[in-house]
């Protein structure tokens, strides 16, 4: 017992040295900070008595809103089917169905393939999975990561059952290791919350005593601005149109699951709404109306469609090297002047330039 009593007195001391560093408050005994007297530092005969600190409300910045269309310009319809959509070489998106637009970004007036910085994908309905590897690697190298957070070594994973386990260290006047546990859930303005059902830091419980001490999760984790994690009191907000990298996405959450090591999001209806005429592949991507553009051509009245040529697994697409995938493949022109290219996965092509010749 002396044993546990003295961690969880190491614990409390850590929590209050990192409540006291988040307020901007020194340690005793630093620049700044008040000298303790020996009366002050003289070990207690008995468990100290705390009050309860009053929580802080501190309401949430809103979600982006959604680009205006151009005036008097006809915007891009997409829709994906059974797609695996690389937004970069580690990060999946696995596309169950997706129905929406592509609309200009920056100082485009129209859509490049090419450039994924001149247009945002607005969802209208979708389904959409991440693996846990995707997950780990966006939140590590681009959401947390480069100085954005003081939390270190980060891992995510699943449970059995349907709760997100978060593994990591906190960086603050000494390490601070932490698990959390928690359920995932969608929020009324289309974000994720996960909700914290419990607390580890040194591998002991201590959501009871932050409670006592007044202390909230906001008050130990710092997370930069702008990059789709905010903390709102022990709960973890996502923004997923904050957290991806390009090309950005624009789409309210509905509804969000756990399934097996995926985290599976429903955009809007979550039903699937297929463009007419109808793609003529089970796995594509495809682009009517309005105004296209891709490599040296500009399609006008747009009726694009990238078609998978092994359909018995999902359509493996690389945002940034799909004009190779093209090359690849083939194309033919349908009698309505459209376009339907037949082009490899992706990773059947990262396959070929690791074999050996």
């Amino acid at each position: 017992m002396p044993l546990v009593h003295n961690v969880m007195r190491f614990v409390s001391l850590a929590l209050v040295g990192a409540f006291a560093c988040g307020r901007g408050a020194a340690p005793p005994g630093t620049a700044g900070g008040p000298v303790p007297s020996p009366s002050a530092t003289a070990e207690p005969e008995g468990p100290p008595t705390i009050s309860p600190v009053a929580a802080v409300e501190r309401p949430l910045p809103p979600p982006p809103p959604p680009p205006e269309p151009v005036p008097g310009r006809q915007p891009v319809e997409v829709e994906m089917r059974n797609v695996d959509l690389h937004i970069t070489e580690d990060i999946v998106l696995g596309v169950r169905h997706l129905r929406g637009r592509f609309l200009p970004a920056g100082k485009s007036d129209i859509p490049f393939l090419d450039d994924k910085g001149t247009y945002v994908v607005v969802l209208d309905s979708a389904e959409i999975a991440m693996d846990m590897r995707s997950l780990n690697v966006l939140m590590t190298d681009h959401v947390l990561g480069r100085g954005h957070s003081n939390v270190k070594r980060l891992r995510i994973s699943t449970d059995d059952e349907g709760r997100l386990r978060q593994e990591g260290v906190l960086d603050k006047d000494i390490d601070v290791p932490f698990k959390t546990k928690g359920a995932v859930e969608a929020t009324a303005d289309g974000r994720l919350r996960v909700h914290a059902k419990s607390i580890k830091g040194f591998g002991l419980p201590v959501k009871p005593l932050m409670k006592l001490l007044g202390i909230e999760m906001d008050d130990m984790l710092e997370v930069e601005p702008g990059h789709g994690v905010m903390v709102d009191d022990n709960d973890l907000i996502l923004d997923p149109q904050l957290m991806l990298p390009p090309p950005h996405i624009r789409g309210k959450v509905s509804a969000v699951r756990v399934e097996g090591d995926r985290l599976v999001q429903t955009f809007g209806s979550g039903t699937p709404k297929p463009l007419r005429p109808a793609a003529v592949s089970r796995n594509h991507i495809y682009w009517r109306g309005g105004e296209l553009r891709f490599g040296k051509l500009t399609m006008a009245r747009t009726d694009l469609e990238l078609v998978d040529k092994d359909p018995k697994d999902p359509f493996d697409f690389s945002v940034d090297h799909w004009s190779e995938q093209l090359v690849a493949g083939y194309s033919r022109t349908t009698a309505s002047r459209g376009l339907k290219a037949h082009m490899p996965d992706y990773a059947d092509l990262r396959a070929r330039r690791a074999a050996p010749r």
